[in-house]
């Protein structure tokens, strides 16, 4: 199918990493991490959306903090779904960029970089 039938309503622009920081000690041992995301969107225009994700992946010898912030806008010629896909696809979008992130932060001598797991983003509360 050609591409431009399936353009998405659903633009983003400018995403950006306000915050990144990763905290450890000297020795970080390999294990399974815990690891939890909010979702804040604010309306700022009709039908355009700010929207930030906060990530904090810990364990007791290591701890990943990260912020990522990126507008939005929503063009379609029908609404209705409007608020539906943009709680679950902004997600979709930028959380790709947080995985590559982490895994980027922890690729660290002396560690094993963390690659978090996809996500289903509409199991997303």
């Amino acid at each position: 199918m050609e591409l431009n039938r399936m353009r998405s309503n659903l633009k983003m622009d400018n995403l950006y990493f306000s915050s990144c920081s990763v905290e450890r000690a000297r020795e970080v041992e390999n294990g399974e991490c815990k690891a939890d995301l909010q979702r804040n969107i604010t309306k700022t225009d009709e039908h355009e959306y700010d929207v930030e994700l906060k990530l904090l992946v810990q364990k007791s010898d290591l701890s990943v903090s990260i912020v990522a912030r990126a507008h939005f806008k929503y063009e379609a010629d029908k609404y209705e779904m409007e608020e539906n896909i943009v709680k679950t696809n902004t997600v979709a979008i930028m959380f790709p960029f947080i995985r590559s992130q982490v895994t980027l932060l922890t690729t660290q001598p002396g560690m094993t970089p963390i690659v978090l797991p996809p996500i289903n983003t509409t199991k997303f509360e």
